[in-house]
């Protein structure tokens, strides 16, 4: 996607969906971080080293390294405060970021192809030096696909909070994967290579394209009284993606131009429905999932559907 174009969905969703308050970071107290502080003495007494966040989890305290992490800022920035030692890619003994490069590896479950389908939607892979990076930046309110998706994949990479710009309403939360491995991996499971001109919109097993589907709608598809408008790269994506709308229920799914791009629209409310309802089969507590979309949905159908008492 262009962009332009994922600036203007940005503006757009961030006006009409409101901010998930769990997912907003707020200030940790003093005495909450004093806390987090000696856990992260007690894990390095544990490993007998500073512990990577990873070997910290596993110790299964009752703080979890990811509060810790969003807490100071950085996983670093955390154990600096600790007085422990940390290790930059490229320096020590314990060089490379840690991060779990085989995730992609095989794509197994529904949690996987949800969070390729955020990425898929709204990420880019860089060249630098001959060698790639996966980069990921959200707005604030919508941190969800960046720390969200950093947990799953286990990774140590920072995730940054840069200040808005005059066009911009809201920070900026941003996190890059550097590790090759994971790229590659991340590229065989679906994630089109931007060397090659593949279909943005991968070919995936039945039982993963629905929560491919939540994952790519709640990161690029808008949302309005009018139904989804899904702007795709390529006639290929657009075909299946409206393949995949169609073995959901959705009956009239269509393909379209909007400002000389291909969408896809699903705007028949008996359609939405059978769509919410594959992609979202726990409705707002379906999980993985970023919960103001499916919130907002069901608020719609709730309205509009001639018998709200039947939508779960």
């Amino acid at each position: 996607m262009s962009n332009d174009y994922i600036e203007e969905i940005d503006e757009i969703l961030s006006e009409e969906l409101p901010d998930d308050p769990e997912e907003v970071s707020e200030g940790v107290p003093v005495e909450q971080k004093q806390k987090m502080i000696s856990l992260l003495e007690s894990a390095k007494e544990e490993f007998g080293r500073s512990p990577s966040l990873r070997q910290f989890n596993s110790l299964d305290f009752e703080v979890s390294g990811y509060a810790i992490q969003n807490a100071f800022g950085t996983w670093n920035d955390a154990k600096r405060e600790a007085g422990l030692e940390t290790y930059e890619a490229g320096e020590g003994r314990y060089a490379t970021t840690e991060v779990n490069e085989e995730y992609f590896n095989d794509l197994d479950s529904p949690e996987k192809a949800y969070w390729l389908g955020t990425v898929v939607a709204r990420s880019s892979i860089k060249r630098q030096d001959y060698e790639s990076y996966l980069q990921i930046g959200r707005a604030a309110s919508k941190e969800h696909f960046v720390r969200g998706f950093a947990e799953a994949i286990d990774s140590e990479y920072s995730v940054t909070e840069n200040s808005a710009t005059s066009k911009q309403e809201q920070n900026i939360i941003q996190t890059c994967v550097f590790n090759q491995r994971f790229i590659e991996n991340l590229l065989s499971a679906g994630y089109p290579d931007p060397d090659k001109p593949e279909s943005e919109i991968p070919t995936l097993d039945t039982g993963l394209r629905a929560p491919f589907v939540r994952g790519y709608l709640e990161s690029s598809g808008y949302f309005s009284t009018g139904g989804w408008v899904v702007r795709v790269d390529d006639e290929e994506s657009a075909e299946r993606l409206q393949n995949w709308f169609g073995s959901f229920g959705a009956k009239r799914p269509t393909i379209g131009k909007n400002t000389g791009s291909v969408v896809v629209n699903v705007s028949n409310v008996f359609d939405i429905k059978s769509v919410f309802e594959e992609c979202w089969p726990n409705g707002i507590s379906t999980e993985p999932s970023f919960t103001p979309y499916p919130k907002k949905i069901l608020e719609y159908l709730q309205s509009e559907y001639p018998y709200p008492e039947n939508v779960s």
